[in-house]
């Protein structure tokens, strides 16, 4: 009898487990085939004319195996290679074996339950056939009356209804399985950005924004007065060295590079006079790996000396530096040298500029200015300089007038790609 439209939805609200599907099977076929066993056969990863049994529902509808592996034992299940599986699973279609004479004495027979014939079906699903169903019967004439096509069609459908809800629980539980793993990488990432260390001279602000849950943009302030040079003259304030770091993409795969970046560069074991150069240098020796990178990283490296008024930086394909003196933006860098990741025994060169109390430093990265609007137009650099220019002297105020003008630009606080401000005052 074909399926109907209630049976259909029926079938396809199911919303139970893998160990119930095999048992709501066979409660949908007993109203056509009353009395009779299903079997769900598993052949995927057999010869063929193999199989071994997954489950088992009898024709009382009493579930003697059990379509579920809590044990894991499932691979050592035993594989029937006999007269019988050999019949009933060599046509590429649905047809009736009657268990007779030598098939009889198989032992995927008995397993089966000694029934005196036999329906098999192929189970398509996702262009390939990993199952069977097998109906048992104890009636040797059970299934003579059968349109062997249309039960094709009928057992693939109803098959399918069933498997789909499995699917798609299966998907979502591995969606969020996943999900808690980025999420595990991102609390690893949020516990190496720098914990607001107090800077004697400097006042900043800073704003990490993934555009996913993980980041590949990365960002350290750390003063550094206790590494001091012997010539150091200590004025009142810290030398410190600001790292932002940008992998190409985003994601974990990227938070994951940008991870292991700053693990690298934890093990710099520095050198007098190296500066931002050497750093870079070294982490981008170590960077590389026996196997051809997916990523580069592009990285803005600066140290400061106060005693100097000296900025020492290196740009390493990285968006350029703004320096606010006034009412007057510099840019410094902006890509003048090649990212990390390109080239192993490249050596990065130390650049500097003059810094004077009251000056604003500005890092970010290229998710800031590349964000869009509704009609695909870029926030841009030359509105960021404005900005810049036109905004509050105090870190804080000003980096509020950034988010505040790139979230109404992309339309939320969160852009299409990873973006990283930070915000910083010579205040002594």
């Amino acid at each position: 009898m074909p399926i109907t439209l209630d049976q259909m939805l029926a079938l396809g609200a199911f919303d139970g487990d893998s160990v119930a599907a095999l048992r709501t099977l066979h409660a949908h076929f007993s109203a056509s085939l009353a009395g009779c066993s299903l079997s769900l056969l598993q052949v995927e990863g057999h010869l063929p004319g193999e199989c071994h049994l997954a489950g088992l529902v009898d024709e009382a509808g009493v579930e003697r195996i059990a379509n579920t592996d809590p044990r894991g034992q499932r691979e050592r299940a035993r594989t029937f290679d006999d007269a019988l599986s050999r019949a009933m699973l060599s046509p590429r279609s649905a047809h009736v074996v009657r268990v007779d004479g030598a098939v009889a004495d198989a032992p995927f027979a008995r397993a089966l339950g000694s029934p005196l014939a036999v329906l098999g079906v192929p189970v398509a699903n996702a262009g390939v056939v990993r199952h069977w169903l097998a109906f048992g019967s104890a009636d040797a004439r059970r299934f003579d009356a059968l349109d062997l096509a249309a039960w094709l069609t009928e057992v693939n459908l109803a098959a399918n209804l069933v498997v789909r809800p499995l699917a798609t629980r299966a998907l979502r539980d591995e969606t969020v399985r996943q999900r808690k793993a980025i999420e595990g990488i991102a609390d690893v990432q949020r516990l190496l950005l720098p914990d607001d260390p107090p800077i004697r001279g400097l006042e900043y602000a800073a704003h990490w924004q993934p555009a996913e849950t993980a980041a590949g943009d990365y960002y350290d302030l750390m003063p550094l007065t206790q590494y001091a040079p012997p010539d150091f003259v200590d004025p009142g304030a810290d030398i410190w060295a600001l790292m932002l770091a940008d992998v190409s993409g985003h994601g974990a795969a990227a938070a994951m590079e940008a991870v292991q970046f700053d693990a690298i560069l934890r093990t710099y074991p520095g050198g007098e006079d190296a500066g931002p150069a050497g750093a870079l240098t070294y982490a981008n020796r170590h960077f590389f790996s026996r196997r051809s990178r997916g990523h580069f990283l592009t990285a803005l490296a600066l140290l400061y000396r106060p005693d100097l008024r000296r900025a020492t930086f290196v740009d390493a394909g990285h968006p350029p530096l703004l320096q606010r003196r006034g009412d007057h933006v510099v840019r410094h860098g902006g890509g003048t040298q090649i990212p990390l990741g390109v080239l192993r025994d490249h050596a990065w060169q130390n650049e500097s500029f003059e810094v004077a109390p009251g000056d604003v430093l500005v890092v970010y990265t290229d998710g800031v200015v590349e964000a869009r609007d509704a009609n695909r137009e870029p926030f841009g650099e030359q509105r960021l300089m404005e900005l810049v220019r036109t905004g509050p002297e105090q870190p804080a105020d000003l980096l509020a007038v950034l988010r505040e003008r790139l979230a109404a630009h992309q339309g939320g606080t969160i852009g299409s790609d990873d973006q990283t401000v930070v915000v910083l005052r010579i205040a002594h």
